[in-house]
């Protein structure tokens, strides 16, 4: 099945275009991994598969229905509200968690459950803990955010996210802003995703999580797709030599880094 299905897509700010007739298939259950060089068009493409930014042409289709569609015209052809409901079948992670900070973490992960879905109290704090759970946090419920360390922080960002029950997860950078010793925590989350089959699109610069994680490595610059294929050959074996530039490049930066 496919779950997201992206057809020509153009996307400009200004006079900059930022996405140039991309296309992409995600299929039910795959880790899609996307790097590139930073300005490339990563996280547009994100932003734009879950509505935060609009197309300017082309057509956004998830699991089967059309979530935009824009022609020349830039009119979309898609309401509001069909746009909302198909929203929901994604969850997204950013950069920086964006927690509610007067609310405890518990709290944070039930509010969209309690406003948006109308669940039951009850069932709501059942879900948020089972998921702190998952996330090794449920020590941590009536912890306010300001109380928690990044990588928690980050970690409840992704319960958070899980508890609108999603098919599909973006992760724009979800360990860019975390000290070096926290972004295993993290990553660790996000591997147990894999396992589950959780479909995902996940931008990083974290160079062995994605030769981890991932079915499939997206390489963009300029806005354009360059190449789409599996971890060993982007890594072991890149055709394109402004892949192997950049990977040897940010391999490198990493492992001085590191040492």
């Amino acid at each position: 099945m496919k779950m997201i299905q992206a057809n020509n897509l153009f996307k400009s700010f200004g006079t900059h275009t930022v996405l140039n007739n991309v296309n992409l298939e995600v299929k039910k259950g795959e880790v899609i991994v996307i790097i590139g060089p930073s300005g490339s068009g990563k996280t547009t493409l994100l932003r734009c598969f879950n509505g935060l930014e609009e197309i300017d042409s082309g057509i956004i289709t998830i699991e089967g229905e059309i979530f935009s569609q824009r022609d020349q015209s830039k009119k979309d052809m898609v309401s509001l509200k069909q746009k909302r409901s198909i929203a929901e079948k994604l969850g997204m992670v950013f950069q920086h968690f964006n927690l509610f900070p007067h609310k405890t973490v518990l709290e944070n992960i039930i509010e969209a459950p309690l406003t948006v879905k109308g669940m039951k109290k009850s069932d709501a704090v059942l879900m948020g803990e089972t998921l702190l759970d998952k996330v090794g946090l449920l020590d941590k419920k009536n912890s306010y955010p300001s109380k928690i360390s990044g990588g928690q922080k980050q970690r409840v960002a992704i319960a958070r996210a899980l508890g609108m029950s999603p098919d599909i997860m973006l992760f724009d950078e979800p360990t860019s802003s975390l000290d070096p010793e926290l972004i295993g925590e993290v990553q660790k989350v996000i591997l147990d995703l894999a396992r589950e089959k959780m479909t995902m699109l996940i931008v990083t610069h974290e160079m062995r999580f994605a030769k981890e994680v991932a079915d499939r490595i997206i390489f963009m610059d300029e806005g354009k797709i360059i190449a789409d294929e599996k971890p060993s050959k982007i890594f072991d074996n890149p055709e394109h030599p402004r892949i192997k530039t950049f990977i040897d490049k940010i391999t490198t930066r990493q492992s001085n880094f590191q040492d």
